[in-house]
């Protein structure tokens, strides 16, 4: 998944539609007009540098491939993985000092990929 979410960054997709697409294609859901659409509200932030809206992708993903108990424990392991590894939720930080958010998209996907395959449990 990390190489799809990279591929559609570069085609000039915002974070958080570069995480459906990818996802879509990964596990085979349709990307609709009305997704792509919702990615415009979230894009950099929230317009305010707040939560990451790939983030938000990942956690909708979620939501689209588990019930919702199980949906809530992966979002919940998801993020707090996400944060020891980059040390914040927040687009402004994660951003930072970067040129761009391609590699660090691409890590969220492997990451996503990761939490979906794993079992109850592990």
């Amino acid at each position: 998944m990390k190489e799809r979410v990279m591929y559609w960054c570069k085609e000039g997709e915002n974070c958080s539609r570069a995480i459906l697409r990818a996802a879509a294609e990964q596990y085979d859901f349709p990307y609709t007009s009305e997704m792509e659409n919702s990615c415009a509200a979230v894009n950099a932030g929230f317009g305010i540098g707040g939560f990451c809206s790939g983030l938000i992708a990942c956690i909708m993903v979620l939501g689209m491939l588990f019930d919702e108990e199980e949906a809530k424990a992966k979002r919940l392991d998801f993020l707090m993985r996400f944060r020891a590894a980059y040390g914040s939720l927040d687009c402004g930080a994660l951003s930072g000092d970067r040129a761009d958010c391609v590699e660090l998209m691409g890590e969220m996907g492997r990451l996503l990929e990761e939490c979906v395959a794993e079992k109850d449990g592990e």
